[in-house]
């Protein structure tokens, strides 16, 4: 019984030192799960960056993405979240929409003239974008605390 014993108590220590590490790294997979890469309307993109590693993550991986949009509010341009977004090509047309938007969005489109507009708290913000293969492309817009 002394052996069952050991086994035991090895199998008990061995599963402690397991359990903090396996919990760790579910940990750290779970902090960039509000990172959304996709495609929506035929385009590839990724969604996120609520925190400074989702930032970093995304940044990592923006190579296929031609475009990217950053929304901020406030004096202290906080980054916002749960903005819809439109972007039409030069004839008008659209080409690409997301709804629950932000803080950044990285979009692939072709190249081309764009307008993008972004709606948060019912408060619209537009600007237009010339998007260049190779050469990546950022739009920002801010809205004030007050306004939406």
């Amino acid at each position: 019984m002394n052996t069952a014993r050991h086994a035991i108590a090895a199998a008990l220590t061995a599963a402690a030192l397991v359990a903090p590490v396996t919990f760790a790294w579910a940990q750290d997979a779970a902090s960039s799960v509000d990172i959304v890469r996709s495609t929506q309307d035929g385009h590839a993109y990724q969604n996120g960056g609520n925190s400074h590693e989702e930032v970093v993550d995304m940044n990592a991986h923006m190579k296929p993405y031609d475009l990217r949009l950053t929304f901020s509010e406030g004096q202290h341009n906080a980054y916002v979240t749960g903005l819809a977004v439109q972007i039409t090509d030069a004839a008008g047309h659209p080409v690409f929409s997301l709804n629950d938007a932000g803080p950044l969005t990285d979009v692939s489109l072709p190249a081309g003239h764009y307008r993008v507009v972004a709606d948060f708290g019912g408060v619209k913000r537009s600007g237009s974008v010339d998007v260049k293969r190779g050469e990546p492309t950022q739009l920002y817009l801010h809205w004030l605390r007050d306004e939406t």
